[in-house]
């Protein structure tokens, strides 16, 4: 009745470490002000599913607080901007232009999402450029991030369907930020 495997390696990091999307992996210890960002998801009748979190162990600085807030915006207005017969570009550019105008836009150097389904990564991805068509039934996740070398990386992924007049979020999982104590 549950997840068959998971639909691809997690990846679960802290800190500085998270300024890289896709870092490999490594040691160390959680400590206090740390930030845990954790990629994971899971296959269920031959499905994929992605999310993306990130926690902090401990309260973080202001600083972190907002840049969590700018990216959890982003994704909101990501969503918002999910309609049929939309660009896959214009949900990006939506997103993007969130961490843009906070001044964050220099570290948001990734895709905003993939196409979700059989493989952990289909058409479409939801980037600048891409000009295809969202249609009612696309499955794709909107991941907006914020990477800073040296300091932080911080995501927020929820993956979404197109509906007849939006989306529907198929991540039931909250969004705002997570402080362990």
């Amino acid at each position: 009745m549950g997840a068959s495997d998971v639909s691809f390696q997690p990846i679960v990091t802290r800190g500085e470490n998270a300024a890289m999307p896709h870092y490999p992996g490594g040691d160390g210890v959680i400590g206090e002000k740390d930030s845990l960002l954790m990629d994971f998801g899971c296959r269920f009748e031959g499905y994929c599913s992605d999310m993306t979190r990130t926690l902090f162990i401990g309260e973080p600085d202001e600083d972190v607080k907002e840049i969590y807030e700018v990216v959890l915006r982003a994704q909101e207005e990501g969503e918002r901007a999910v309609q049929p017969g939309v660009a896959a570009e214009d949900i990006d550019i939506a997103a993007r232009r969130v961490i843009e105008e906070a001044g964050y836009g220099g570290y948001f150097n990734n895709r905003l999402g993939h196409g979700i389904g059989i493989a952990i990564h289909e058409a479409p991805n939801i980037i600048r450029g891409n000009r295809m068509t969202l249609a009612e039934g696309m499955a794709f996740s909107v991941e907006p991030g914020i990477y800073i070398p040296g300091k932080i990386g911080i995501r927020i992924e929820n993956c979404v369907v197109v509906t007849d007049d939006g989306c529907e979020a198929l991540t039931r999982f909250p969004k705002e930020i997570i402080i362990l104590k």
